[in-house]
């Protein structure tokens, strides 16, 4: 069995692991990633995929260029159940080739001096006296031992790392399940057109969009919760419904989690980033850019760590601390939130598109820059009359506004509970109490909607 060291060892090639391997190599850290796959093949079974122009300056990434760039887009429609209504915001994104932008991503790696070692699979963790000192894994020569001071697992929905490690008070070792999981299916057209707007055209009911492709083609894309066969369903009632024709020369899917993030992103010599720790969006089921800002705050806590040698749980906390204090506590508003709001009939949701001062520009271009519902309380009581009318006259059921309100307590107070995440473990557990009392309820309207 071969034996190697490193100071870092990332398990996954993919967006997060990629960039950590890309800063930290950055600063004089020695790097080595292990891609159970081939790296060519990233990002493969996805495709076209889009990204915010603002992220590039934000995480220091220079903006792409052909091929990797397939368009730029400006605006993003959104469309009431029935297409009677529909409002635009202007929020500028790139249309990129997934595969290529991995190897972009992982070219900076290697620049900076990571190693990345593809065909390598995680085979179980190395824990001597309480504490990660590496990984067993298994490639085209057999079963090999990495050793490494720190070790993070980047490796996807999958955990590759994280669901291997022995449970305890402070790490939660539990896989993703089926129910906790957005299974996507898109298609690919040629000659498609139709009676919508240019840009991305999203389909919330559906959690659905159409969105421009390689050359001329579009993208017309699901997300259904528990199953590929939710999933490719959903996409054929909602082609019953969009006013769009085209012909499909293609097919992709894939998978994403959608469930609340381990309540601890630390271990001993150990940190968690991207899928692996659940940090896509609520609202898109996007995780590269959410990822990210994940990625920054661990990359900032090892970076310390790894500076006076000490990679205790303690030592690593801050990461913990950054994270969920920001986009984990607006992540757990939103995904105890937004399931309750798409629970809604057609119906129900067609009349809330009419109402002033709720389904707006301003709350839709908040959510895509700040990951928040923000709406000046005055412009939200607009709304009120409606409401009440809407109650009145049978257009809202009244159970599925206390579906809606009891949702809106439970993330509201989830939300107050991460933003006062404790600074180091010694406030953990009574902390991790108090969030897994809230999270059964606030995730029952998404048990729901996921069985619709």
């Amino acid at each position: 069995m071969g034996a190697y060291e490193t100071d870092v060892l990332i398990a996954g090639g993919g967006t997060a692991g990629a960039f950590v391997a890309w800063k930290l190599a950055s600063i004089g850290h020695k790097c080595t990633v292990l891609e159970k796959g081939a790296l060519a093949d990233l990002g493969a079974s996805i495709g076209p995929f889009h990204m915010e122009e603002s992220a590039f300056e934000r995480f220091a990434i220079p903006l792409p260029e052909a091929p990797e760039l397939l368009h730029k887009i400006t605006d993003i429609t959104t469309w009431s159940p029935m297409f009677k209504r529909s409002f635009t915001v202007r929020f500028p994104i790139c249309c990129m080739d997934k595969p290529l932008f991995h190897k972009r991503l992982n070219s900076y790696a290697r620049d900076a001096g990571a190693e990345l070692v593809e065909g390598t699979e995680v085979v179980g963790p190395i824990i001597e006296g309480g504490v990660l000192r590496g990984l067993r894994v298994r490639g085209a020569g057999g079963e090999a031992e990495w050793r490494a001071r720190l070790v993070v697992d980047a490796s996807g929905i999958e955990g590759a790392v994280r669901t291997k490690m022995p449970y305890s008070r402070w790490f939660e070792n539990d896989p993703i399940a089926d129910e906790d999981t957005i299974f996507v299916y898109m298609e690919t057209w040629k000659d498609a057109a139709g009676d919508l707007k240019p840009g991305v055209n999203s389909f919330p009911s559906f959690i659905g969009w159409c969105a421009p492709g390689p050359g001329d083609t579009m993208i017309v894309g699901v997300g259904a919760g528990g199953s590929p066969d939710a999933a490719r369903r959903r996409h054929k009632e909602m082609l019953e419904r969009i006013p769009l024709k085209g012909t499909p020369v293609g097919s992709a899917g894939g998978r994403i989690p959608y469930r609340r993030a381990p309540l601890s992103l630390v271990d001993n010599a150990l940190v968690v980033v991207g899928d692996a720790a659940c940090m896509n969006k609520p609202f898109s089921g996007e995780g590269v850019t959410s990822g990210f800002i994940g990625c920054e705050a661990a990359v900032r806590a090892a970076a310390g760590a790894l500076s006076t040698d000490d990679l205790t749980r303690d030592a690593l906390w801050c990461y913990n601390t950054e994270y969920f204090r920001g986009q984990g506590a607006k992540f757990a508003f939103l995904t105890a939130v937004l399931p309750a709001m798409m629970s809604l009939d057609e119906n129900e949701m067609e009349y809330l598109f009419e109402l002033p001062g709720l389904m707006t520009e301003a709350g839709a271009l908040s959510l895509q820059k700040e990951f928040e519902i923000a709406a000046e309380p005055a412009e939200s009581l607009r709304a009120v009359p409606g409401i009440l009318a809407g109650l009145a006259g049978g257009k809202l059921r009244p159970s599925s506004l206390a579906s809606v309100g009891r949702a809106a307590a439970y993330g509201s107070a989830l939300k107050a509970i991460y933003s006062h995440y404790p600074d180091s473990p010694l406030g953990f557990g009574s902390w991790a109490r108090r969030a897994r009392m809230l999270w059964p309820g606030a995730q029952r309207a998404k048990r729901l909607y996921f069985q619709m």
